[in-house]
């Protein structure tokens, strides 16, 4: 479970680079049609794996899963965010939502340590 809840984290923070990057590249992705479609590839893989991220928590936790605020507002901007990819709209402020993303990580990490000295 650590090892999953590792490769969750690191994807989250890979995900957060790839959107700065494409926010800060915007203008040159515009001109370059091979950016443009390697930013969608990496998106498109990126969230296709936070979607199979919370189909299976949906499944193992059932809708449980959806009581903590925090799984609704993740899952919400991840639906949303695969939504507007697959339709190729584009808008800033979303790029900017899923980079919120990290809260779910900084709590879950809270959570540890919280745990941690509570032992």
């Amino acid at each position: 479970m650590k090892l999953i809840s590792q490769l969750i984290l690191a994807m989250t923070i890979f995900l957060c680079v790839c959107i700065f990057s494409e926010l800060a590249l915007d203008n040159i992705e515009q001109e370059y049609s091979v950016l443009s479609n390697f930013f969608y590839g990496l998106n498109f893989f990126l969230l296709t794996f936070f979607i199979t991220e919370i189909v299976l928590k949906t499944f193992a936790y059932g809708f449980a899963f959806y009581s903590d605020f925090i799984n609704c507002f993740d899952s919400s901007i991840v639906i949303v965010s695969y939504v507007m990819l697959i339709l190729n709209l584009k808008l800033k402020v979303l790029g900017l939502l899923r980079v919120l993303r990290l809260i779910k990580v900084i709590v879950g990490m809270k959570k540890v340590v919280d745990e941690k000295r509570a032992r």
